[in-house]
């Protein structure tokens, strides 16, 4: 009982904090657990920490401890815009984006009953999203910040056959989502001061939503016929969110009082509005081995359906001709990844591996809002176990393909430039 009331503390605490956003494939966030992020989220046949209740919940059955574990990712990113020099308004601009560190935390307890069954309760922020551009920006009337930020608390359980051979798990996911996207107004028509032939800025959007939430759940079956070759797969349901919050607009003083007297005028009131954010599913399907002495080797292929990303829709309530939608088109994306374990003394591990993630965006969608890339990247990561305690470690850097509009943009023509560095770090105690 006590060891149940520690689970559930820790886990509920993590809930409260655990609501950071990020920048990730689309706007997944797979790095939630250092041991799999350090072998580039090679996990589905292995899942034999806790943070399985995210990778593949069929492996909590085969963890016969109630065990603890509690962690963050600290994400670093920069962007880079510069105009396509054969566009008349983009041709020689630049930008970059904001300086902001992300720590999304994570956090999972399990605990097993009798011989077969284990229980287990989850936390962690799988999706998130920020793209904030520093001024000047000349992309402001298409995106000055997106901020979109999820929760989630799954309770868990899963069961394995007496012989060991197959586990299956299951997982009810409870998601909380927030978005906040604010831009610049133009003024209409030409938009632009006749004296200097610049944009007029006449008004900032601000739109932010409250918390909206939903159900959904995934489940898991790991494979072990034999010492040498185990098998995993797992799928996670697809989720809409409807989200509804305010719009706010700021006029911004041109500095004539004929033109701010019109803006005044025509500017939307404030308003309530609604928008949903549609969530992907995931399917991943992961082959390991440990034919190699002391070495653990896991390769996952990932299947995510961001086609169900078609657009972002904002209704607002009191002026319904302010309302818009943004066709996105994304299409369903594959990611692959290979991770190595190497057991090399009894208390320490080394962990290796290798990503390839593919870009879900058509060109015709790249906009300041997110300008997505392919990405390939290596992961390095240490473990040590000595008695009831576990340290882990490791660290993603992401190489992102340049990104171009190719000039078919409605919004910004001009290339974009993209990198990253991830770390992460679990702290665990068996009991």
């Amino acid at each position: 009982m006590r060891s149940t009331c520690r689970l559930l503390s820790l886990t509920l605490l993590l809930s409260l904090i655990g609501t950071a956003s990020a920048f990730a494939s689309g706007f997944l966030i797979p790095e939630q657990g250092a041991k799999a992020s350090s072998m580039a989220g090679a996990f589905t046949a292995t899942a034999d920490d806790p943070s399985a209740i995210f990778f593949n919940v069929a492996g909590i059955a085969y963890q016969r401890e109630t065990t603890m574990l509690g962690g963050l990712t600290i994400i670093n990113f920069n962007n880079e815009f510069r105009g396509d020099p054969n566009d008349e308004f983009s041709s020689g601009a630049t930008a970059k984006y904001r300086r902001h560190t992300f720590i999304p935390p994570n956090g999972y307890g399990i605990m097993p009953i009798g011989e077969n069954l284990t229980v287990g309760i989850g936390m962690f922020s799988a999706f998130g999203l920020r793209t904030n551009w520093e001024d000047p920006w000349i992309g402001r009337f298409s995106s000055r910040d997106a901020n979109l930020k999820t929760a989630s608390l799954q309770p868990s359980i899963a069961w394995k056959s007496t012989s060991g051979v197959v586990a299956v798990g299951f997982g009810a996911e409870y998601r909380r989502a927030h978005v906040t996207l604010a831009r610049n107004i133009p003024l209409s028509g030409s938009g632009t001061n006749p004296f200097t032939g610049r944009i007029i800025d006449i008004a900032k959007a601000h739109l932010d939503s409250e918390w909206g939430d939903n159900w959904g759940w995934n489940v898991g079956v790991l494979l072990k016929p034999s010492e040498a070759f185990r098998f995993g797969a797992s799928y996670r349901a697809p989720m809409d969110i409807d989200l509804e919050g305010d719009a706010d607009f700021t006029q911004i003083p041109t500095g004539n009082a004929q033109i701010d007297a019109l803006v005044l005028a025509s500017l939307p009131p404030d308003q309530k509005i609604s928008t949903t954010i549609p969530f992907p599913a995931i399917l991943a399907i992961g082959v390991g081995t440990s034919v190699i002495p002391t070495w653990d080797i896991d390769f996952d292929i990932t299947h995510t359906t961001w086609s169900r990303f078609e657009s972002l829709s904002v209704d607002f309530a009191t002026t319904p001709a302010a309302s818009f939608e943004r066709p996105q088109n994304w299409d369903d994306s594959l990611s692959f990844r290979l991770g190595a374990n190497k057991h090399a003394t009894e208390n320490w591990d080394v962990r290796l591996g290798v990503l390839f993630d593919q870009n879900p965006q058509p060109t015709e969608a790249v906009s300041p809002l997110l300008p997505d890339a392919d990405r390939t990247g290596v992961t390095f990561g240490v473990g040590y176990h000595h008695g009831p305690w576990i340290f882990d470690g490791g660290l993603l850097v992401l190489n992102f393909a340049d990104r171009s509009t190719e000039g078919r943009s409605v919004e910004l023509n001009g290339d974009y430039k993209t990198n990253a560095t991830l770390w992460f770090t679990n702290v665990g105690l068996r009991f």
